[in-house]
């Protein structure tokens, strides 16, 4: 029996798992699921959460696991021996392979000294919101740093507040969005930068694109190079994390630790091992393209007829804006948009903020 191994306890991890279980002959493969959290954190709307949206949903891993016929080994990756088809635990154990999947994501560094950095804790941007309700705060700053993998969160949470403060009568205040982008949502360009950039100046957010924030200090924001317009000055700076790979010893990594993988998600000079998600190479970092890139890898280790490997460049996203949410899809080659579109109502069913093949529809019939 194939012994497949899946490093890794997030979305990109899950899917691959349910994944092999849906393949014609996923029912033979040993399959085991290395984490050293319990639990899946699933928090597509979790920007919603300082304006008192839904709260994330945890779901317990034993039990995908369990409902999946897979092993769940409560540990950590610490090295793969690609020669011996093994890798290394961080209990010092060793788990053997016939296939593995690296799904372990990447590290959230902050990008800014003193700067809120969105997602490291729950409750600050609970805070700056309060702060804001009760006027003690009247400027804030909004930063997408260099190697943030993903930067439509930040935007969603400058419109977010612009929408909370309207809706509730708190005039005087002045947000600012600081991009190093050459424009909104660079990652996906055309139609939908455009649509942003709109969306952003109906909500009165000031965007300054093609800078970096190099620090903040005594309330005055530090860009790279300095706006035209003078210096910016903030009472509240949040910026999104800056990522850093997982440097895994044993696989191939750039410079920033990120595993180097081909089109098909396979790590070079590694037989049988594959990486997917936030822990490669691979410049976009969201949800619904991790679980395509774990589709096509789980497809290639059952030897299913499964996706192109072209096919995980198609971006889906929905863009919270606090009124009517905006559906995005476009197409992403060799990390650059081709083409992007903006809808209404959207265009793909079931519409979802995580689109996953497997896992989507598993999570949403979950019942405690």
């Amino acid at each position: 029996m194939t012994k497949v191994v899946i490093a890794g306890g997030g979305v990109a991890a899950a899917e691959t798992l349910l994944a092999l279980r849906a393949a014609p002959r996923g029912a033979e493969l040993e399959i085991a699921l290395v984490s050293p959290g319990e639990q899946l954190d699933y928090r597509p709307i979790s920007v919603l959460e300082p304006f008192g949206g839904a709260p994330r949903r945890r779901f317990p891993l034993a039990r995908i696991c369990a409902e999946h016929d897979a092993t769940l080994v409560a540990d950590g990756l610490a090295a793969v021996d690609g020669a011996r088809r093994a890798i290394v635990l961080r209990s010092g154990g060793e788990l053997p392979y016939d296939a593995l999947v690296i799904a372990v994501g990447a590290r959230r560094e902050p990008a800014i000294e003193g700067a809120l950095t969105y997602l490291a804790r729950d409750d600050e941007m609970q805070w700056i919101v309060r702060e804001l309700e009760q006027r003690d705060v009247r400027t804030i700053g909004f930063v997408v740093p260099p190697q943030s993998g993903w930067s439509l969160p930040l935007y969603e949470l400058a419109l977010l507040t612009a929408h909370h403060a309207a809706a509730r009568g708190i005039g005087n205040i002045a947000l600012t969005l600081v991009t190093c982008e050459p424009e909104p949502l660079a990652v996906v360009g055309g139609d939908a930068t455009r649509a942003v950039a709109r969306l952003l100046g109906r909500a009165d957010v000031r965007v300054v694109t093609g800078r970096r924030v190099s620090g903040w200090e005594r309330r005055t924001v530090a860009l790279d190079p300095p706006d035209a317009a003078g210096p910016l000055v903030v009472d509240r700076l949040v910026t999104l994390p800056r990522l850093v790979g997982p440097a895994i010893p044993g696989l191939p990594c750039d410079a920033q630790g990120f595993i180097e993988v081909d089109d098909h998600m396979r790590v070079p000079g590694l037989e049988g091992v594959y990486a997917v998600g936030d822990a490669t190479t691979l410049p976009i970092k969201q949800g619904g393209l991790a679980a395509q890139q774990a589709d096509l890898a789980a497809a290639l280790i059952a030897r299913a007829a499964g996706p192109d490997a072209s096919q995980w460049v198609r971006l889906r996203a929905i863009l919270l804006t606090g009124a009517r949410p905006l559906y995005i899809q476009a197409l992403i080659e060799d990390g650059r948009p081709r083409a992007s579109g903006v809808f209404q109502t959207p265009p793909w069913e079931p519409a979802q903020k995580v689109e996953a093949r497997y896992l989507s529809p598993y999570l949403a019939g979950w019942s405690d």
